[in-house]
C-alpha cells in the first residue's frame, strides 16, 4: 500500500513538472503585435489590433486578440533568411492582406502558412503578391 501511494505521489509531481515546463515553452513562444491594418486568417476577416501568435506545436500556431477569440492555423517550416527580428509576415494583394507566417529571432525557420482558399482566389485573379509585408513583434 505505501509504495502505490508513493508511486501515485511521484506520477502526480511528474505531470506537474510537465504541465509547467510545457506552459512556460509556449510563453517564450509567443509573439505579440500592433496589427494596423485588417486582415485574413484561417478564413476570417480580423479587424486592425493588438495579437498574439503562439507556437502550439512545431506546425501549429494559435492567433488571438486582445480579448482572447483566436483560431488555430495549419504552418510548415520555410528555411529562409529573416534576420534576427520577431515578425509577423503578411501577403498584400491590392487592399487586402492575408497573415502568411511568423518568424522567431534566433531561428532559422519561419513557420509559414498555406494560402488559404480565399488568398489562392485573389491571387488567381491578381497574380502574385504586391508584397511581403513584416510587422516587428515583440
Amino acid at each position: 500500500m505505501k509504495i502505490r501511494s508513493i508511486f501515485a505521489v511521484s506520477t502526480v509531481l511528474a505531470l506537474a513538472a510537465m504541465i509547467t515546463t510545457s506552459s512556460a515553452i509556449a510563453q517564450s513562444q509567443s509573439l505579440r503585435a500592433n496589427i494596423p491594418f485588417e486582415f485574413r486568417a484561417d478564413g476570417e476577416l480580423l479587424p486592425p489590433g493588438q495579437y498574439k501568435i503562439t507556437k502550439v506545436t512545431p506546425v501549429t500556431l494559435r492567433l488571438e486578440n486582445e480579448r482572447g477569440h483566436g483560431v488555430f492555423i495549419a504552418a510548415g517550416p520555410e528555411r529562409v533568411p529573416m534576420g534576427d527580428r520577431n515578425v509577423f509576415v503578411f501577403h498584400k494583394y491590392g487592399n487586402q492582406n492575408f497573415l502568411a507566417g511568423a518568424y522567431w529571432a534566433g531561428s532559422s525557420v519561419r513557420l509559414q502558412i498555406p494560402p488559404s482558399k480565399a488568398e489562392r482566389e485573389v491571387a488567381r485573379i491578381a497574380g502574385r503578391p504586391q508584397s511581403a509585408l513584416t510587422i516587428a513583434a515583440r
